[in-house]
């Protein structure tokens, strides 16, 4: 059941939030300081607004926190269908971009709302004080999480802890250390005032705000804050994997035991339209019409092991070779779960059950295949209007404990044999299949192979996620991007087939590619925030 219903309940409050310029706008706030944030009611509802921001606007143009795991697709796992986002794993990405533009509006309309936030509450009156600590530890870790957002895509920002007016037009940008040490005491606050067990779903708990210290610290490579922020997550007990990989992301199985923060989609009515993620994940099949933004290539299917050498196949049809079959069937279950892929069957709009690749418009993929992450089979979804009642995961189990895994060997490299370490990782092969190989002390003999079969692991378990794009930097693997072709599947008369040409081949330029463009139209106003290297 959904609990927190982002709306715009106080869209009178923030007239800033209202431009698509933040910081060229004088915010219309005489209404608020009169006649708002006066009640522990006018807290509640400025609360959810400051949720409501890791929404999108429009879906049409969805960058925000609920579309974060777009950025997966601009490295090796995959590509991307809109030519405009692509262009960026290209290292062509211009900064008059749309998407950029919008990104940059929605993480500065969650600062804005949040800072806002912060400077009214301590003057309500609660007759709860530990509800009031509550409403703060919120506000504390969703300022951290858009300034985390600022600082990761953008490095150096403008940045501010109040709601900018018109002296705000020529802003300079802060450096990336600044931001980060504000983030950090955001979330030591939070800590302190959030509670173990979230309110109600959706909303932020303490696991939540250790999730995001643990990805600044991994960030910074402060492995000592890493191994204890995962840590401090597991010692919650709390959360747990869940027995079957492929509910954590079903409707039906919503705010399930894995989940440690998410964002809440409803859609069950026209005031309330739902979350807009699932429309670019989804396809034309699909009960919503999806736009197939979310390609999977060849490359992440070669990450899923083999654990069944003589499968019996799923469907044997003979518009799919036999080598088709061979290559997809018997792999890791996660593949299935993650990937629509020939072979295998999608229940569709009006509950029509399709064989893959002979969906509608299967070629919406550049690569031929499909995203089963995040796509809501039958009607589910309200048909046409683009919204799902899905919500998005930002934070699970599983990346904790891979992520405990990691800090506790970069932390000390003769940790790779430790037993907690590799329960931890066992702990998420295991739920994935019973014929998954498990690790031992002695499986491996250094801490780099260790860490390289974690990666693989990373990717096979958290692939359109958003964190890979992350990982990926941080570990280097990004640069190899550069000159690596996207291969996939296609139809030719009437024939599922391996491409013999790349989708595209991707391109990283170093000091240029390892953030993104500063957008122009905010340059135009604003020549203060001058550009990131290697964008005109």
């Amino acid at each position: 059941m959904k609990t927190i219903r982002y709306t715009f309940l106080i869209f009178f409050i923030w007239g800033v939030t209202s431009c698509e310029d933040i910081l060229d706008e004088q915010p219309n706030d005489d209404i608020a300081e009169t006649t708002f944030w006066i009640t522990s009611t006018d807290a509640e509802a400025g609360l959810i607004a400051c949720y409501d921001a890791l929404r999108p606007r429009s879906n049409q143009v969805p960058f925000s926190w609920e579309f974060w795991g777009a950025f997966d697709q601009l490295i090796q796992i995959g590509t991307i269908r809109n030519g405009r986002v692509r262009s960026f794993s290209t290292s062509t990405g211009p900064a008059n971009d749309i998407h950029i533009e919008r990104a940059w509006s929605a993480y500065y309309r969650g600062l804005v709302r949040t800072n806002d936030f912060m400077l009214n509450i301590d003057d309500i009156p609660f007759e709860n004080q530990e509800r009031k600590d509550n409403l703060i530890g919120e506000a504390r870790y969703l300022r951290a999480m858009y300034s985390y957002a600022l600082t990761m895509i953008w490095k150096d920002a403008p940045y501010f802890l109040n709601v900018p007016g018109l002296e705000a037009v020529d802003i300079e940008r802060t450096s990336q250390q600044e931001i980060i040490e504000q983030i950090k005491i955001d979330l030591a606050v939070a800590i302190e005032k959030l509670p173990d067990t979230p309110n109600d779903p959706g909303r932020a708990g303490k696991g939540a705000a250790y999730m995001l210290q643990l990805k600044l610290a991994l960030f910074e490579e402060d492995w000592d804050t890493a191994v204890s922020s995962s840590q401090a997550v597991i010692d919650l007990g709390i959360y747990s994997l869940q027995s079957n990989y492929a509910d954590i992301f079903t409707l039906e199985n919503e705010n399930n035991s894995e989940v440690i923060f998410d964002i809440q989609g409803i859609a069950d009515n026209d005031i309330e339209p739902g979350n807009t993620f699932e429309r670019f994940y989804s396809n034309r099949s699909s009960s919503n019409s999806g736009l197939s933004w979310m390609n999977p290539g060849l490359w992440l299917i070669d990450k899923y092991e083999i654990i069944d050498p003589n499968p019996v196949y799923t469907q044997d049809d003979p518009r799919i070779p036999t080598e088709i079959y061979d290559y997809f069937e018997g792999r890791d279950p996660r593949m299935d779960a993650n990937i629509i892929r020939p072979g295998a069957y999608f229940v569709g709009a009006g509950g029509n059950e399709v064989l893959y690749p002979f969906i509608n418009n299967y070629t919406h993929s550049r690569t031929g295949l499909h995203a089963r992450k995040y796509v809501v089979t039958g009607d589910a979804s309200r048909p046409g209007s683009g919204t799902s009642p899905l919500n998005f995961i930002v934070f699970r189990y599983a990346d904790a404990l891979l992520h405990y895994a990691e800090a506790r060997v970069m932390q000390n490299s003769g940790a790779f044999n430790d037993q907690t370490v590799l329960d931890a990782v066992n702990a998420v092969r295991a739920r994935a299949s019973d014929q998954l190989p498990l690790y031992s002390p002695g499986t491996f003999s250094s801490a780099s192979e260790f860490l390289d079969a974690l990666y693989d692991e990373r990717i096979r378990e958290l692939p359109m996620e958003g964190w890979l794009y992350w990982d990926f930097k941080r570990w280097g693997l990004i640069e190899q991007r550069n000159g690596f072709d996207v291969m996939g599947i296609e139809l030719k008369g009437g024939q599922v087939q391996f491409r013999s040409s790349p989708v595209v081949t991707q391109v990283w330029t170093p000091n240029k590619d390892e953030y993104f463009p500063v957008p122009q139209a905010e340059r135009d106003i604003n020549p203060n925030l001058g550009q990131n290297p290697g964008y005109q």
